[in-house]
């Protein structure tokens, strides 16, 4: 390249002097199309400009125009800009006027060079834009976003409407400390100094990087990656200096925002130092010192003072800006980096076996992590274990979105499920115990490297493990008192009614087993006529019970044997060949196997002889 470049030069200063055309046409047929030939395209088309002939013209119009890509390809359209302008300045004329005009235009508009577009009414619909715009900050009102959209579609890269943007981003900025909005912040910084480098002053350019690294580092909690641009453009920059220093000692400190924010890397998170978390930011062995913020109880209370006090220079001042109006820093807001503090506080001090303390942080950061009814949720499962079938999405969640808060909750779970099982014997908890085993089974806890994660699973693997032994084991002392109820029963029940296998029928009638009918029924009629109530004459209450009894033995003995069916089951019965049935086999089953057996029969024998 360099001997290329030597060649080119040397070409050219040979021809210098004088209008060498066709020497210089051939040079041309050379340059490569690339921003590092640009040199060589200034030089030649300075020579052809010596040459006073239409060729020479043309010639010198296509080179300012590819000079011209060159740069609106690299993203310099304000240098493509001053390339195109020369092409419509000069008094020659060629095809590339028009192509240059064209590519003016979209120029122009690109940037709300609204006085050089040839449409009046993009300037006019700027002006009316640009006026609500206004309008609403006047107001203290945020700033609706389709406004902001139609400001940035108008002219995407125009200084003014991206500082005027920023403007309405910082109201925002100072109510919610939003990452979004300084994320869209530090995005127009970086058109403004990209695209406005050559006409941004050096001071203005330290400013706006002090202003991206102060949102990186204390609204979005990353690493302050402008530091390095601001201390390139001047070493001696005494804020970008004071942050760099702070910035690499909280690095030191903590650890990676991601490890604690990402479920990934919190499962891989292992033998991080906590204790040195708590030294520094609660014991402060070795306090912060920065400029313009007084020394606190702590490093933790110092930090949040810096914070306070860069974001308020921030809205305050606002490189740039034309607006002359101050904005207040909301107390009430939140930022990542505040909320990131407690969340590495309240992991220090669970690791240190300090819950009481953890619970406090871990509180402050869940209310910026939660809205209200889910908050109120979880703190209902993980304090008086109510409503576990409500919790599975919001922890869930949590763990996708701050995974140690999940496992404090975890935590505090945990110590509510002991302590209910202490004070309340016999409590049934096997519906927690399944949602947290189910809750560690599923965010793949068995693979963690984090040993605090790995504490918290074997709590909950050996727990849940003993209240299953425990649950069969009671469900197996149940199925034993049931069998042995069962059994009991079985064994003091009287024999059933229906069972005349313990009756003999045939010794009622005074007959042998082998009697047919013909002596059944004789039998019948001479024990009914003993025995018959009315053919007894005055009998004691006692006699008469007695013979009632009787009665009921001859009917019953008379109605089976009288019966062909019944007989040959009761002989089956008596024989053992047969099978007790549940019902009567003798049609009732009302207490005995004949139907006006029992304690209660009364015979009516009215109308007998």
């Amino acid at each position: 390249m360099l001997v290329c470049v030597w060649w080119l030069w040397t070409s050219l200063t040979a021809v210098w002097a004088e209008c060498d055309f066709a020497r210089l046409s051939g040079l041309s047929q050379e340059l490569r199309y690339d921003q590092s030939a640009l040199p060589q395209y200034a030089q030649l088309s300075a020579q052809l400009a010596l040459c006073d002939t239409q060729e020479a013209n043309h010639l010198r119009h296509q080179l300012l125009y590819k000079s011209g890509l060159i740069q609106v390809s690299s993203g310099n359209e304000l240098a493509a800009l001053e390339l195109f302008e020369a092409i419509q300045e000069s008094p020659e004329t060629s095809a590339f006027v028009s192509l240059a005009q064209k590519r003016l235009q979209e120029i122009y508009q690109e940037f709300g060079y609204w006085e050089r577009t040839e449409d009046p009414s993009l300037g006019a619909r700027y002006e009316t834009l640009k006026g609500k715009l206004l309008s609403y900050l006047s107001r203290n009102e945020l700033v609706p976003t389709d406004l902001l959209n139609g400001l940035v579609g108008l002219a995407p890269s125009s200084l003014d409407i991206r500082i005027l943007i920023n403007d309405a981003l910082y109201y925002d900025l100072s109510r919610t400390l939003s990452i979004n909005a300084a994320q869209s912040i530090i995005e127009n910084y970086k058109i403004v100094l990209s695209k406005h480098k050559r006409i941004v002053s050096v001071t203005d350019k330290l400013h706006i990087h002090h202003a991206i690294s102060v949102l990186q580092m204390f609204v979005m909690s990353t690493t302050p990656t402008n530091l390095m641009s601001c201390l390139a453009l001047d070493m001696d920059y005494k804020p970008c200096r004071e942050l760099s220093k702070l910035s690499s000692k909280l690095r030191r400190i903590n650890p990676e925002f991601t490890s604690v924010m990402h479920p990934d890397q919190f499962l891989e998170l292992s033998e991080f130092d906590w204790a040195k978390v708590l030294e520094f930011y609660i014991k402060s062995a070795k306090p912060i010192v920065f400029d313009g913020t007084k020394s606190g109880k702590n490093n933790l209370e110092v930090l949040r003072d810096v914070q306070r006090n860069l974001l308020t220079e921030l809205l305050t001042q606002r490189t740039l800006s034309s607006i002359d109006k101050k904005w207040q820093l909301d107390s009430s807001a939140s930022s990542a980096f505040t909320i990131f503090q407690d969340l590495i506080l309240c992991e220090a001090y669970d690791q240190t076996s300090q819950t009481k303390i953890a619970d406090t942080y871990y509180r402050a950061a869940l209310k910026d992590k939660l809205p209200q009814e889910s908050l109120s949720l979880l703190n209902g499962f993980t304090e008086n274990l109510q409503n576990p079938e409500n919790v599975k999405d919001i922890l869930h969640n949590l763990w996708q979105d701050s995974p140690s808060l999940a496992l404090h909750a975890v935590r505090k779970c945990l110590v509510a499920l002991a302590a209910k099982e202490k004070t309340r014997y016999g409590i049934d908890t096997t519906q927690v115990w399944s949602l947290l085993e189910n809750f560690a089974k599923d965010h793949e806890w068995d693979r963690s490297h984090n040993e605090a994660i790995n504490k918290v699973k074997r709590i909950i693997s050996n727990a849940s493990a003993k209240k299953r032994r425990e649950n069969q084991e009671r469900f197996n002392q149940q199925q034993r008192q049931q069998q042995q109820r069962q059994q009991q029963q079985h064994q003091n029940a009287p024999p059933p009614m229906n069972d005349l296998s313990k009756k003999n029928l045939y010794k009622v009638l005074g007959l042998s087993q082998d009697a047919s009918y013909k002596d059944i029924r004789k039998s019948y009629l001479l024990m009914t006529r003993k025995y018959h109530p009315d053919k007894q004459g005055q009998l004691s209450e006692e006699q008469k019970q007695k013979n009632e009894e009787k009665m009921s033995q001859i009917n019953e003995a008379y109605e089976i044997l009288s019966d062909e069916e019944k007989r040959k089951d009761y002989d089956n019965q008596r024989s053992g060949r047969g099978t007790q049935r549940q019902r009567s086999p003798f049609g009732n089953n009302n207490g005995g196997g004949f139907p006006f057996g029992g304690g209660n029969f009364k015979m009516n024998f009215g109308g007998f002889a």
